[in-house]
C-alpha cells in the first residue's frame, strides 16, 4: 500500500508540472558552449572589432545608450534593425517593427535592455542565442544556416 502512495504522489508531482503555465517573462539563463564563444571572438578579432563579452557569450557595442525607458524581457517594443551572417548577407531588416521581447531570439532578450529607448545597439550572437542548430526558414528557404553567427545593429525606437 505505501508503495502505491507513493507512486500515486510522484505521478501527481510530475503531471502537476505539465499544466503550469510558461512564464516567458523570467530570464532563460542561457550561456553559449565555449567553442561558440571562442569563434564569435575569433571572428571579432580577424574584423578588427571590438566590442563587450557578456556572460551569456554574445558580444555588443552600445552606440547610443538612449534616454527614455529600458524594456523587460516581456515589454512590447518598436524597433528598426538589420541581422547578418558573418559574411555580411543580411537575413532581415525591418524599419519599423513592433514586437514583444519574450518572443524574440534570447540574445535580443539579453541585450535590448542594456538600452533605453531612443538607444542603439550592436550585438554579435553566438548560435546558441540565436537560431541555433536549426537556424530558420521562410517557406522552403533557409534563410540562416544551423549553427550560425548572427550580427544584428538594433535601434530601439520605443518601449511600450
Amino acid at each position: 500500500m505505501p508503495k502505491i502512495v507513493l507512486c500515486l504522489l510522484c505521478t501527481a508531482l510530475l503531471l502537476s508540472n505539465c499544466f503550469k503555465d510558461k512564464d516567458d517573462c523570467v530570464s532563460r539563463d542561457l550561456v553559449a558552449p565555449a567553442t561558440e564563444q571562442k569563434a564569435v571572438a575569433d571572428y571579432l578579432v580577424a574584423n578588427s572589432i571590438t566590442a563587450t563579452h557578456h556572460s551569456s557569450g554574445l558580444y555588443y557595442q552600445v552606440v547610443q545608450p538612449g534616454s527614455g525607458i529600458s524594456p523587460a524581457i516581456c515589454s512590447s517594443i518598436k524597433v528598426g534593425y538589420t541581422g547578418k551572417l558573418a559574411d555580411g548577407t543580411v537575413v532581415e531588416r525591418d524599419d519599423n517593427m513592433v514586437l514583444n521581447l519574450k518572443l524574440m531570439l534570447e540574445g535580443w532578450r539579453i541585450a535590448l535592455p542594456m538600452i533605453k529607448a531612443g538607444g542603439k545597439i550592436r550585438i554579435w550572437l553566438p548560435p546558441t542565442l540565436a537560431y541555433g542548430r536549426d537556424g530558420k526558414s521562410v517557406g522552403n528557404t533557409q534563410v540562416v544556416p544551423p549553427n550560425s553567427m548572427l550580427y544584428y545593429e538594433i535601434f530601439l525606437y520605443e518601449v511600450m
